[in-house]
């Protein structure tokens, strides 16, 4: 399965360092890439030193959402505390061969909701989307603990005390 991420709306200095978050946990867990509806060149170039150094093949750019959301070739799911709980379905997601995962920073336009398939919640209750991107991404692609890229400059070792780094490359 290839998932790919929409962050919709991120507004440049104010939503720096959570859109930031957003990016690296869909790097962390599995996602192939993300896009950003506006273009912020200090979040894109953090993100793409992160690639770099820890490996994988994740890239970051803009795209224009209602575009994307039009012409995306597989399941579109919006992140959402007003949707249908996740494992209600999961196996539904799970049997999809591409997937666009929608995660709002401002206020959704009402039309994200009918181009998506499924809008999906995690909990319903006021919360991260951050915290919401990763458990979606690790139920559906479950890969959190064992995920490895191998392109890596550095490897965590781990370890019950302490900080183990080991250095692989350049």
């Amino acid at each position: 399965m290839e998932v790919y991420v929409l962050r919709l709306g991120h507004r440049i200095g104010r939503d720096h360092r959570v859109s930031t978050h957003v990016a690296l946990t869909a790097r962390a867990f599995g996602a192939k890439g993300i896009y950003f509806t506006k273009e912020d060149k200090n979040l894109f170039m953090s993100v793409e030193r992160v690639v770099k150094t820890w490996g994988g093949e994740f890239f970051i750019k803009t795209a224009d959402w209602k575009r994307l959301l039009g012409e995306f070739d597989g399941l579109k799911v919006h992140l959402t505390m007003y949707g249908i709980p996740l494992p209600e379905k999961i196996e539904e997601i799970r049997k999809a061969r591409k997937v666009l995962v929608v995660v709002g920073a401002e206020k959704v336009p009402r039309e994200v909701y009918e181009l998506c398939d499924l809008n999906i919640s995690i909990g319903t209750q006021p919360h991260s989307e951050v915290s919401a991107l990763a458990i979606f991404l690790d139920r559906v692609i479950g890969q959190t603990f064992t995920l490895t890229f191998d392109n890596a400059k550095l490897k965590i070792i781990p370890s019950e005390k302490g900080k183990k780094v080991l250095k692989l490359g350049d």
